[in-house]
């Protein structure tokens, strides 16, 4: 299986993108139900967004074989990143495709005066150890705090 290394992730990558993002958090074990509609909506959101890099990685027929993106905010000295989103194709995990997405990631934003890669995801799912071996560590110091909110009609 040939994949293509990573390159900067532009507006026509996105559909393939989302069709990812779509298979990928539809299964375990995030199990959430994205649709490519919907998927296509929040990966435009992030590329239209101020301060925005992505990595993109392709496979077979062009299809994405893994992508990351998210926005640069700028912060007391330089900048810091925030990931919003990293995706690689389910049967892909594992070959190396994620690090190899993140050292672009890292390599681009050394050059920018970024200090700090922040993100959020599940504490015990595999995303987690990956990130881990990347050198994240969960924070001491802060915490991730969520709220739901009541859908149109309810009371």
């Amino acid at each position: 299986m040939t994949v293509i290394a990573p390159r900067w992730l532009e507006p026509r990558d996105l559909e393939a993108c989302a069709t990812l993002f779509a298979q990928v958090f539809s299964a375990e074990p995030w199990s959430e139900p994205w649709g490519f509609e919907r998927a296509l909506a929040r990966l435009a959101h992030f590329h239209e967004s101020p301060g925005f890099v992505g990595v993109v990685t392709l496979g077979e027929g062009n299809a994405a074989a893994g992508f990351l993106l998210g926005n640069l905010e700028p912060y007391l000295e330089g900048y810091l990143f925030y990931l919003r989103e990293m995706c690689v194709a389910s049967h892909r995990q594992g070959q190396g495709i994620g690090s190899q997405l993140y050292r672009a990631l890292e390599r681009e934003l050394t050059e920018r005066d970024v200090r700090a890669v922040y993100l959020a995801t599940g504490r015990e799912i595999p995303a987690a150890h990956f990130y881990q071996n990347l050198g994240f560590r969960c924070s001491e110091s802060m915490a991730f705090y969520a709220r739901g909110l009541p859908g149109p009609g309810s009371e």
